[in-house]
């Protein structure tokens, strides 16, 4: 069997060693975890949290926390969000505690209150301080880092994991990262539960329990999600000459009548009636996200939009 790379995402931590800051506009982000601990502020529009079992809906100015490995996928709530995302590998802060490592922050959402405005404040200021990339900048980002952690680990709901609790949370994130990386790299072409199986040297009722558990849903789900998030798109910006079967061969379907089946479950509507209505707006009933749609701004283009949005939240 193919001995996979990919273990947990990795987070390529380019400008700063131990310290990767990034200003998105956020559409979608697959279920994933990630071995470093990540905070996000919303700058712009709502955006929906799927966090193990809940979905929470985020507004302009919530503070996001997620722990390492812990599952999470994101999704904008109306056609984009603008999010400022925070991730810091372990070694940032570890050597100062081991068992800082693992810290779990239960707290997960900071809408309001003393510690919203400590964290907002420093945020804001270490991702200016970022971008413009003045001298000794580094030093200044993990100083405000570090006390923005210390607020945050003295005022939120926190508790340490045990060694034991941290395996299972790491082996459980990377077999889910390499289950969606599989079906993102193959959902075009007829792949089974028990594909999955085979590759995680698992029984197939070990595959379905695993992923129902991981994602809330079951495996074909996650599938047809996958195929219709990439079908919708499709559809959604196309001209009026486009042909139903080729979008069916080109995002998984077996036939235009499971397309229209899903169309209805999502929409409501058939494919045709859906390019009968102007196409937007047309909301899509909230679900798991299973796609990676998102733009990342670069240094320049941050900088100028930070300054822009940073008297609004």
């Amino acid at each position: 069997m193919e001995q996979r790379k990919k273990e947990l995402e990795i987070v390529q931590h380019t400008q700063m060693n131990f310290l990767e800051i990034f200003l998105l506009e956020m559409v979608s982000r697959q279920p994933h975890g990630h071995e470093d601990l990540e905070i996000g502020l919303v700058l712009e529009g709502e955006l929906r949290l799927y966090l193990e079992s809940d979905c929470i809906l985020l507004k302009p100015g919530d503070i996001y926390i997620i722990n390492r490995y812990q599952v999470h996928a994101l999704s904008a709530a109306g056609r984009k969000s603008l999010i400022l995302a925070f991730q810091m590998d372990t070694e940032f802060y570890r050597r100062m505690n081991p068992s800082l490592e693992r810290v779990r922050i239960e707290s997960n959402i900071i809408h309001s209150g003393a510690l919203h405005k400590t964290l907002h404040d420093d945020l804001m200021t270490c991702a200016m301080c970022y971008f413009q990339g003045a001298d000794n900048y580094e030093l200044r980002c993990a100083s405000i880092m570090l006390d923005a952690l210390y607020h945050l680990l003295s005022s939120a709901h926190c508790h340490r994991t045990s060694e034991s609790e941290q395996r299972t949370a790491r082996s459980n994130s990377a077999r889910l990262n390499r289950i969606t990386d599989f079906i993102a790299e193959n959902y075009t072409q007829k792949i089974s539960l028990q594909d999955i199986a085979d590759r995680e040297q698992i029984t197939v009722c070990h595959a379905s329990h695993f992923i129902r558990k991981m994602l809330g849903i079951s495996f074909q789900d996650y599938l047809n999600n996958k195929r219709f998030e990439h079908a919708f798109r499709l559809i959604r910006n196309s001209d009026s000459s486009f042909n139903i079967l080729d979008i069916c061969l080109e995002t998984g379907f077996s036939s235009s009548r499971y397309l229209n089946q899903m169309f209805e479950k999502k929409l409501g509507c058939t494919v045709k009636d859906y390019l009968r209505s102007e196409k937007e707006p047309v909301p899509v009933s909230p679900s798991l996200p299973a796609d990676n749609y998102e733009r990342k701004y670069e240094f320049e283009k941050a900088r100028e939009k930070l300054a822009e949005v940073s008297d609004l939240v």
